[in-house]
């Protein structure tokens, strides 16, 4: 198994660069594969969802597509895939960021009956409470 930074990724997925993009995507390609997957581990895919957001311009349902398709991969292993999949179901919802929502899974499978946030979207959301 191979660990992938968030800027392998995101060179990758956003095609933004013309000398990383093309190594990124041929590194994902060539040396990436079932028998030796990459490895996005939860603050790596945090940190690419926030860039794919905020950097790419991606909305909702496209960021939303990108994380299926790194859970479907074959050559791709992606930490606590459960969780992800929970908080991308809400996500899809709509409201708060989907960092937010991974942070609430993560919270709730350590044993938390909630989320304290400031964040007026997220704390709209069944799984977090406002702080006041």
């Amino acid at each position: 198994m191979i660990g992938l930074d968030t800027n392998v990724l995101a060179r990758a997925i956003l095609v933004d660069d013309p000398i990383w993009t093309p190594k990124a995507q041929r590194f994902l390609v060539h040396e990436i594969t079932a028998e030796s997957p990459g490895y996005v581990n939860l603050v790596t895919l945090a940190e690419l969802a926030w860039t794919l957001r905020k950097s790419g311009g991606f909305d909702r349902s496209r960021l939303a597509d990108v994380v299926v398709g790194l859970l479907g991969a074959e050559n791709i292993v992606v930490e606590r895939p459960d969780l992800v999949s929970r908080a991308l179901s809400v996500y899809r919802s709509g409201g708060a960021g989907f960092a937010d929502y991974l942070i609430a899974e993560l919270n709730s499978a350590a044993g938390a009956n909630c989320t304290v946030t400031i964040d007026a979207k997220a704390g709209s959301r069944p799984m977090f409470t406002p702080l006041s």
